[in-house]
């Protein structure tokens, strides 16, 4: 039983360990992403004279913070988990944890992509008219295929990691 709670808890704290560089992971490249955008957007945009892409950039940055804050917020949540000394109880934990995350994570998502899109069309002026043009025509159905693809990605790696925990748990408990 020793031996297996040994293994257990060295289970658990990779579990952490690896949610702790997903999130770092996904900050640098949000940041990466968001330097690059500050260094060739205005070379793009030819200085910023092409009309709209003063705000089409104000409009980049913000979306790029909501996605680092909302990432960040995640990392510091890790950082500061309060885990019980008990293995059974912390892997309960850990399981509550994981499918919190992973339903926020998917309702961010899709309210962000939806929100991205709206807030798009309202910010240029265009609101609900144009809804027929060949541009919306072609960039709602990527933009949904986009969003079904980042879902399933996350789904994915939620649902195996719970599945896992599931049988470190099922494991405990049979050998307890």
């Amino acid at each position: 039983m020793a031996q297996i709670q040994d293994i257990l808890n060295g289970k658990t704290t990779d579990l952490i360990t690896s949610m702790k560089r997903k999130y770092e992971k996904i900050i640098s490249i949000m940041l990466g992403g968001m330097l690059l955008m500050v260094l060739v957007h205005p070379i793009l945009t030819d200085g910023f004279t092409y009309p709209g892409s003063i705000n089409g950039y104000v409009k980049l940055m913000f979306f790029y913070l909501v996605l680092i804050i909302f990432y960040w917020q995640k990392l510091k949540n890790i950082n500061h988990l309060q885990l019980s000394d008990h293995l059974k109880e912390r892997m309960e934990q850990l399981l509550v944890m994981l499918q919190r995350n992973y339903k926020t994570e998917v309702t961010f998502v899709v309210l962000f992509f939806f929100s991205m899109i709206i807030i798009g069309r309202f910010f240029y002026g265009r609101g609900l008219q144009d809804l027929d043009d060949t541009g919306v025509l072609i960039g709602f159905p990527l933009s949904i295929l986009f969003t079904g693809a980042v879902i399933y990605f996350i789904v994915r790696r939620y649902k195996h990691q719970i599945k896992e925990l599931k049988e470190y748990l099922a494991e405990y408990e049979e050998a307890a």
